[in-house]
């Protein structure tokens, strides 16, 4: 019988924290997990980088989840196996209002679920939302990094280079635009939606790395003001698991 951790390869629920830290980005664990007391690798297969450490004198764990919704299906199933209760996503996105500007923070409060995996779980009136546990936390640990955060709904899709080539793709995310939608990613709607069905506390903070120019088309994928930015989310996701901890032990949450 296939192990249920078959792709994150960790059977050892010891190895792993019950608060992960999800980038997409295998390049960004180690700098995520800088943060962590005594860090040490765990596992390393296909997309899925392991990190495991303390913070604040509790397990936590980063792991990469490469990109799009199957991946992020794959790691949240096999994390909630092993006993993980609280998954964040420390992601980019690309602007859809010219108010979000290079390197600031996205806290998404629910997703657009433009995705085919969440599908595969529930219909499409099931909403994708962050847990309030985390929602809270995330807004008071921007604050204390004081970096600017903006918060709400973000849409996320399957394919990064499609709308170009759908016009029906082109016209609803155009309506979206309309609609407040702040930005565009790809995994935050598996992830909340999971996070709703499993009873998992799940949330989302993106960095935005495109902003719309005056011309109304896309600037930049990287740079400085990116990476400063994007080292300011990192340091708000560290700050946000240990409010949670704080929170956790004090009402002796399990």
């Amino acid at each position: 019988m296939e192990s249920p951790t078959f792709h994150i390869r960790i059977s050892d629920a010891e190895k792993i924290g019950k608060y992960v830290l999800l980038p997409g980005d295998r390049g960004r664990v180690e700098r995520i997990a800088k943060y962590f007391e005594n860090p040490v690798h765990v596992a390393k297969n296909r997309e899925y980088f392991t990190i495991t450490g303390e913070i604040s004198g509790e397990r936590v764990s980063v792991m990469s989840t490469g990109m799009g919704g199957p991946c992020m299906a794959i790691a949240v199933e096999e994390l909630r196996a092993l006993g993980v209760h609280t998954l964040i996503r420390v992601g980019s996105a690309g602007s859809l209002q010219k108010k979000l500007k290079m390197g600031e923070g996205v806290i998404v409060t629910g997703a657009v679920r433009d995705d085919g995996t969440s599908g595969s779980y529930v219909p499409e009136i099931y909403p994708a939302v962050a847990h309030h546990h985390v929602l809270r936390a995330l807004e008071k640990a921007a604050a204390i990094v004081e970096h600017r955060c903006h918060m709400g709904i973000v849409l996320s899709t399957d394919s990064y280079y499609g709308a170009r080539f759908n016009s029906e793709t082109a016209k609803m995310i155009g309506l979206l635009k309309k609609a407040n939608t702040l930005c565009v990613e790809m995994e935050s709607s598996t992830l909340l939606t999971l996070g709703g069905v499993f009873g998992l506390r799940t949330g989302s903070i993106l960095t935005i790395r495109e902003e719309i120019g005056e011309d109304e088309t896309l600037k930049a994928q990287a740079g400085e003001v990116f990476e400063d930015g994007l080292e300011k989310c990192i340091q708000i996701s560290i700050k946000t698991l240990e409010l949670i901890i704080e929170k956790d032990r004090l009402f002796k949450f399990d």
